[in-house]
């Protein structure tokens, strides 16, 4: 009796007198008396909106973010540092409204047991969880649109005025594209957009009180779909969402672009196609025998530096392959910046940075008949401010490099 009564507990998740065998999942859906004694509660959000789901364009083939085994690879989510506490998992989308609480303040109870025993019951426990963060990635957004602030307001309700430990955990590409954080005007590119970002949601009360919690965002700038952010791109989003998440009051606010990933695999696409927040990208311009390649200062550079990244060394030898096969007869390189900043320095800078990719093309056999920095000179996008406050975007336009491919006709 006494090796069957053990083997029924060993192969239950949730324990032979939690939860019948046959319902080893039941612990996610149901509260305790302990819940009361509770000594901490955890959040989890899931961005279930379509920028992190794969379309049409994607291919069966292609890695696309995991959710599930990115949100169960967080320290925080741990089984043993969820026991003894509250747990809330809900997906989210463009409002808060339609973040649904898949589970509503479930009670872990304490693994018990010997060490075997309770990492039977914890590797039970964190299958289920898989198993709902999947059901919940998988499921259709309500909106077309991306509010990551909403779902952490949401999540502020969810939590209450109880005492302890309170964490929230989000899984987001955090391409909001709604409301104080929309992202579609900004061009990735400085801390003063970053500052003015939060000084509006500041002014909009957009700014859920988080006082006290501890918050995690993952998976940050790792979309499903669109154009990928280059690495300054991916940082200055995880500085975006950092101040923002500060902002709150939170008593910590870890931001990271590390994601698990997947095959895309079948098509799920809703068709509820969302606004795409866009990153400045390398394009191609041509006029009679002139063809420009143009290189946003945000794909190759930090944020008033001249120093190319390391991601920008593949783009340039991108662009020096397009050069080769362009057959040049010769190569000009200008730098540009916007118009804030004085102009000896945007003088300085724009220079720096076109010599900076000159120096890197030489290296791939490109000879560069000249370099010039031309500050804010000759702008690519005007106005820069509207009834004076800044177009962000159409700085991060401005701040660029341009390889002027002259070619035989």
């Amino acid at each position: 009796m006494a090796l069957s009564l053990t083997a029924i507990v060993a192969g239950s998740a949730c324990g032979a007198f939690d939860t019948p065998e046959s319902q080893p999942c039941a612990w996610l859906d149901r509260t305790s008396d302990d819940a009361n004694d509770a000594r901490q509660e955890t959040i989890v959000l899931v961005d279930r909106s379509s920028s992190t789901r794969p379309d049409k364009t994607t291919s069966p083939d292609d890695r696309v973010p995991d959710w599930a085994t990115t949100l169960l690879a967080a320290q925080k989510l741990s089984l043993p540092a969820l026991e003894g506490g509250l747990l809330s998992v809900a997906g989210f989308d463009g409002t808060r409204a339609t973040v649904d609480w898949e589970v509503n303040r479930a009670f872990v109870t304490p693994a018990k047991g010997n060490d075997t025993l309770k990492k039977d019951r914890r590797s039970g426990r964190r299958g289920c969880l898989e198993e709902r963060l999947r059901q919940l990635s998988a499921g259709a957004p309500g909106t077309d649109r991306t509010d990551v602030l909403g779902a952490l307001a949401a999540a502020d309700d969810q939590l209450g005025t109880r005492d302890g430990r309170q964490r929230i955990v989000v899984a987001t590409d955090g391409l909001t594209n709604v409301g104080c954080a929309d992202l579609r005007s900004v061009g990735f590119e400085g801390m003063a957009e970053i500052r003015a970002a939060v000084e509006r949601c500041r002014k909009a009360g957009e700014l859920p009180d988080l006082a006290g919690t501890e918050v995690n965002l993952v998976g940050i700038g790792r979309a499903a779909r669109g154009e990928v952010p280059s690495s300054p791109q991916t940082v200055w989003l995880a500085a975006f969402w950092t101040q923002l998440c500060e902002a709150t009051g939170a008593s910590s606010c870890k931001v990271t672009a590390t994601a698990r990933v997947r095959e895309a695999g079948e098509n799920t696409d809703t068709g509820k196609a969302e606004p795409e927040v866009t990153f400045p990208a390398i394009s191609e311009q041509s006029a009679g025998r002139v063809t420009t390649i143009v290189l946003p200062g945000s794909v190759l550079f930090a944020t008033d530096r001249a120093e190319l990244t390391q991601a920008a060394q593949h783009t340039l030898y991108d662009a020096a392959r397009r050069i080769e096969d362009l057959d040049p007869i010769s190569v000009a390189i200008s730098g540009h910046t916007d118009s804030r900043g004085s102009e000896q320095r945007g003088r300085q800078l724009s220079l720096a940075r076109a010599q900076a990719v000159r120096a890197v093309l030489a290296k791939h056999g490109i000879t560069v008949v000249s370099a010039r920095g031309y500050s804010d000179d000759r702008p690519s996008c005007i106005p820069e401010y509207r009834d004076g406050v800044p177009d962000y975007a159409a700085m991060a336009c401005n701040r660029r490099v341009e390889i002027a491919v002259t070619v035989r006709r």
